[in-house]
């Protein structure tokens, strides 16, 4: 027996001890909590997630400046100072390293979309939407390097010589600007933006475009070539790793306008993991309808798909040296850093912010990092040492319905002096408040402590994670509780036409009526409390059988519980209190098809009922039923009663009554002598009721009797006939 197995029989254990004797009938239920993807979906403060789905404390976060603005957009380092560009006031701020002096300088523009050190420890700002690039000389001089045409001026770069690249938008250039001051166009792409730029070792330039999203490689004497055709709107960021490899940040939610980053909603429940490593030798990338995706172009062109998710946005990336051929990488909206390594296609949480979006990556002399945040614009430091105290709020677990709580237990590893303790409140509005409970007392006992906070439908617990010298990790959490029985519905009732029915589906052979009297065997495992609705039954090919009238129906247990089916009958005249006569038990089929030919003509109704029995004891389950309304059986055919026909010179008219006991009229018609069968209508232009009178006037001619034949609206024949004389 596995040792999965042995904790989940433990469980149930601990939890059949802890919670008494109660009048649910529900089956207990086990919230687990143990992946990478489960962890994800809770709240993380100074807590890392790793790729095996474990909690542990994360890296420590120095706040180094808060720039009162909501927008950071670029940031750079020198060995003496962080500068910071930031938006709407469009500010560069200067950050003094030894004594943390913070020095400001407003441009006259809306923001700073990039930065270049310039070697002479000074800076370069570019600018938007002026479109300008301001130089700040170490004497705190301010001035305008380069007005060019464009609004937008995005990325800067220098190289070796001090040659400062611009890239702008709306169009996507390149220009080059010597140290002397000389500008002149480098490069003209085909793209909107040119949006990130880099500088190689060799004098080659890299440019990541917007619309679409390339990164080209342009060559000293101005050429361009296309090494990475992403798929993706934008290449929103580019960085040479320590390897020689250019790490690629290629989204679907452009940066490249007047219009910030904003939080969005994220469209799945899918892990930000790493996807598996692609290799290929083409320069088109899939840009599969995910958010966003972090390349690597090894030197010799090949491109390798590190990391790309449907929930995070990525805005920026560093190289990790920790890992081989890893990433660390920046993302919104929930602002967000992910370590990935490449080699095993894992991802670890490494930390998470109160911001919206990580917006920048730069290293520190150190092995720490900075990073700059947006909504709000915050610079923070990136340390490797672990913090001492890390909370984790998991999401809020809905039941479904009111439930009594059972025990909580969880697997853990605490080394040294490390700890964890858990709390728990309940609620019952969707988001807790202060409607909810307070957080129960802390439990340190991994093997369960049942909950002691009031019955409610919706569930969090808390996890605080403490150590010095010691990370712990929570492996997984299980919260056992037992849902309030809910009585099983009878949603839909479909009752086909008298005489459609519906073949089962069979490798061979005929192929029987769906329904009909039919026996199968139950399923041996319930549905779980995530499936309330009892899957659609699949009718197969219609055929038509007389006789025979079938019925489809739809159910759901909010429980989740497995559902098992009665059909029953009751004429519609008998008393109101008169038993309902069993058709079929015990059938988990949702469908039903009734030989109406075994009862009395007659008005009668079909009653569905469901139940839970299945999934709880005979003194606790639940019923639900429907009923069809009433429903006419009508086997027998109607009556033709044919009196002498008048006969004059020229023509013969008959006169007659068809009239049927339950059901309308349908289709009249005669023939004269074996003809061919003529349809009549009756007298009054309709046929809407049980009995109709009839009319025939034909010409005399050589024939001698009239066949009459009727049908009612059940499908049920009759013929008459009458002779003529010469």
């Amino acid at each position: 027996m596995t040792r999965i197995r042995l904790i989940f029989f433990a469980q149930i254990a601990l939890y059949l001890a802890l919670v008494p004797a109660l009048p649910h009938g529900a089956s207990p239920v086990f919230w687990l909590v143990s992946t990478q993807d489960d962890f994800l979906r809770g709240e993380t403060q100074n807590i890392s997630v790793d790729a095996t789905g474990q909690i542990l404390l994360g890296p420590n976060i120095e706040l180094i400046y808060d720039t009162t603005e909501p927008f950071i957009w670029s940031l750079a380092t020198d060995g003496d100072a962080v500068w910071i560009g930031s938006g709407p006031k469009g500010a560069v701020t200067r950050i003094a390293r030894d004594d943390g002096e913070v020095t400001s300088f407003e441009l006259d523009t809306l923001s700073v979309y990039a930065l270049a050190i310039d070697g002479q420890g000074g800076v370069f700002a570019a600018t938007g939407p002026d479109g300008k690039v301001f130089g700040i000389d170490t004497d705190r001089n301010v001035r305008v390097v380069f007005d060019p045409d464009e609004p937008y001026i995005w990325s800067l770069a220098t190289d070796a010589s001090g040659t400062l690249y611009v890239g702008t938008g709306n169009p996507g250039r390149v220009y080059g600007i010597t140290p002397e001051g000389n500008a002149e166009l480098f490069y003209e792409t085909s793209a909107v933006h040119v949006r990130s730029l880099v500088t190689t070792e060799d004098g080659r330039i890299l440019a990541g475009t917007t619309t679409p999203g390339h990164v080209i490689r342009i060559e000293p004497d101005g050429t361009g070539f296309v090494l990475l055709d992403s798929g993706y709107e934008e290449i929103a960021d580019l960085h040479i790793a320590s390897n020689g490899a250019v790490l690629v940040v290629a989204s679907n939610s452009s940066t490249s306008s007047v219009t910030v980053p904003t939080s969005a909603d994220a469209s799945t429940a899918s892990t930000p993991a790493a996807s598996a490593p692609s290799t290929t030798t083409s320069t088109a990338a899939t840009g599969n309808g995910t958010n966003g995706a972090v390349y690597e172009i090894q030197p010799d062109g090949i491109w390798n798909l590190v990391w790309d998710s449907n929930i995070d946005t990525p805005y920026a990336v560093l190289d990790d040296n920790e890992t081989a051929r890893g990433a660390i990488i920046a993302t919104g909206p929930d602002g967000k850093v992910f370590r990935v390594t490449a080699d095993n296609s894992s991802a670890t949480l490494l930390t998470s912010t109160h911001a919206q979006q990580i917006t920048q990556l730069v290293p520190d002399v150190s092995e720490a990092l900075y990073f700059a945040t947006a909504n709000p614009g915050l610079v923070a430091r990136l340390d490797s040492d672990r913090v001492r105290e890390g909370t984790y709020h998991s999401e809020v677990h809905d039941t479904g319905t009111l439930a009594t709580w059972g025990a909580l237990t969880w697997q853990a590893t605490t080394p040294g002096d490390s700890a964890i303790e858990l709390f728990t409140r309940t609620g019952n509005t969707k988001d807790p408040s202060d409607t909810w409970s307070d957080w129960s007392a802390a439990t340190e006992l991994p093997r369960g402590t049942r909950i002691e906070n009031p019955k409610a439908r919706y569930v969090q617990w808390k996890a605080v994670l403490t150590g010095r010298s010691d990370t712990p990790s929570l492996h997984s959490v299980t919260t056992a509780y037992l849902p309030r029985n809910l009585a099983p519905e009878v949603t839909e009732i479909t009752t086909h036409a008298p005489g459609q029915v519906f073949q089962q589906a069979l490798a061979g052979g005929d192929p029987p009526i769906a329904g009909l009297d039919v026996e199968r065997e139950l399923p041996s495992t319930a549905r779980g409390p995530s499936s309330p609705e009892i899957p659609a039954t699949t009718l197969g090919r219609q055929v038509y059988r007389k006789g025979l009238r079938t019925f489809v129906w739809k159910a759901r247990d909010l429980n989740g519980d497995q559902l098992q089916f009665e059909v029953l009958y009751r004429s519609d005249e008998a008393p109101v209190d008169a038993a309902w006569t069993p058709l079929k038990r015990e059938t988990d089929s949702t469908i039903y098809t009734w030989d109406t030919t075994t009862v009395p003509d007659g008005i009668y109704s079909v009653r569905i009922v469901a139940s839970d029995l299945l999934a709880n004891t005979s003194n606790d389950y639940l019923t639900g039923d429907r009923d069809t309304g009433p429903l006419v059986i009508d086997n027998s055919p109607p009556s033709i009663t044919v009196p002498p026909a008048t006969r004059d010179t020229e023509t013969i008219t008959l006169e007659f009554t068809v009239s049927d006991t339950h059901s309308p009229v349908e289709r009249v018609e005669y023939s004269t002598d074996t003809e061919q069968w003529q349809l009549i209508y009756p007298s009054d232009g309709i046929s809407d009721t049980t009995e109709e009178l009839f009319r025939v006037t034909v010409d005399v001619g050589d024939f001698s009797r009239m066949v009459i034949r009727a049908t009612d609206a059940m499908d049920n024949s009759a013929t008459a006939g009458t002779s003529f004389e010469p």
